[in-house]
């Protein structure tokens, strides 16, 4: 006999309203496949006229607290996104005992602690599979498919905003300004773009994931992170020349005990499996002790496939199986991996002018701060100033900072 269970969403926006059209149009799959029916007792909206036209049938409300008190409901969705009201719905909910189920990275990331600690504390499970890969089981895959392994590094495109803005500025020729305008228009970039663009939200993503891969509090605010808002056609034009495909990456790995995590532009050699990846897609790449290389290639955000993971993590909470709480047992703080023991490539684009001794110059503040050159690139030209495109070996994080600041 099937599980009976029902459910409250708490926000009907793109995400709310893909997961009841999700749960009407597959009811009987996720079923069958399940043998769990649920049911969308409460949905909480202050557009109550909005949600009545899309949910008869269902009790409608703007008091977010008839839902976390209901006793008839054993899931609380919450879809509003943000810091608050998001955080106190969620604590609320868990101290009810009821189970939680969220897609808002930013709370995680940022003010999770709390939500986390008090996991500890209740019988209530947390889902947040929607809030890392959208429809990609990143962490399903973490807590089950690799829970035998030592994660060593994990990478990730995990923006599909900024993703398809490079492609279309490397297929299309485009410029960062009109492969953004060209993405608003599709719907794949927001009005104000700055969250996705500026790398926060490829932030919150990879905080999230080296939180479950690591079993360490990761504080957002320790990650450095820079979008691709500084990355021209020239960049695009000089990486391809080189034989390089650029992508904004979540990067994280352990060195000796240390997390060494970052968000940043990456070249990455045409034959990588990241590079391949196109438009708003996204790709998550975990590297574990036992398996090796495993990649996970999917839609990273959107309505049905972010609904789609919320429906996956209802399904395993009502399921009922053993886990940790919410699948997380943070058991110390991180420990993270100081600049001067970060160690990268580096390609650096100077705008130089056209005469004898500047690569001379150059070359001599790089190897001042242990920096050797890879390979150099300068076009022959009749303008007074010049491009002069420069890969790195191996080199410091903090030298190479410290020499540009001397270069520039």
């Amino acid at each position: 006999m099937r599980k009976k269970i029902n459910i409250g969403i708490v926000g009907f926006g793109t995400v709310g309203s893909g997961l009841l059209h999700v749960l009407k149009r597959n009811s009987e799959l996720i079923g069958l496949r399940s043998d769990i029916d649920i049911t969308v007792k409460t949905i909480c909206d202050l557009d109550i006229k909005k949600v009545k036209s899309a949910a008869p049938g269902v009790t409608i409300t703007d008091d977010w607290k008839s839902v976390t008190a209901d006793s008839d409901i054993h899931t609380v969705v919450e879809l509003i996104g943000g810091i608050e009201p998001a955080k106190t719905i969620i604590l609320e909910a868990l101290r009810a005992g009821k189970n939680v189920v969220t897609a808002n990275k930013k709370l995680l990331a940022e003010e999770g602690r709390d939500i986390f600690d008090l996991l500890g504390e209740t019988t209530a499970r947390l889902g947040f599979e929607a809030s890392v890969g959208g429809g990609i089981p990143c962490v399903l895959s973490l807590r089950r498919g690799m829970v035998g392994n030592v994660i060593k590094e994990l990478m990730g495109i995990l923006n599909g905003t900024t993703n398809y803005i490079l492609t279309r500025m490397q297929e299309d020729g485009l410029s960062f300004d009109q492969a953004l305008k060209d993405a608003q228009e599709k719907g794949f970039a927001e009005a104000d773009p700055t969250f996705d663009i500026e790398g926060y939200d490829a932030g919150h993503k990879i905080a999230l994931l080296s939180m479950l891969a690591y079993n360490k509090k990761i504080d957002y605010r320790a990650i450095p992170i820079e979008g691709i808002t500084k990355i021209g056609a020239l960049d695009i034009l000089y990486a391809r020349e080189m034989g390089y495909v650029i992508k904004l990456l979540g990067i994280s790995k352990l060195e000796g005990g240390a997390v060494d995590i970052r968000v940043q532009p990456t070249m990455l050699p045409r034959t990588h499996p990241l590079a391949s990846v196109r438009n708003e897609f996204n790709a998550v790449m975990f590297d574990g002790d036992m398996t090796g290389p495993v990649t996970l290639y999917g839609k990273g955000a959107g309505s049905h496939p972010t609904a789609s993971a919320v429906v996956s993590d209802i399904v395993q909470i009502a399921r009922q199986e053993k886990e940790e709480k919410g699948g997380v047992r943070a058991i110390e703080e991180a420990r993270y991996l100081p600049a001067e023991q970060r160690v990268s490539r580096y390609y650096i684009r100077l705008h130089t002018e056209d005469r004898s001794g500047i690569l001379t110059k150059i070359s001599g503040v790089l190897a001042r701060y242990d920096i050797s050159i890879a390979s150099v690139i300068q076009k022959e030209s009749d303008m007074p100033h010049v491009p002069l495109v420069i890969m790195t070996h191996q080199a410091g994080e903090a030298g190479m900072m410290k020499a540009m600041e001397e270069i520039r």
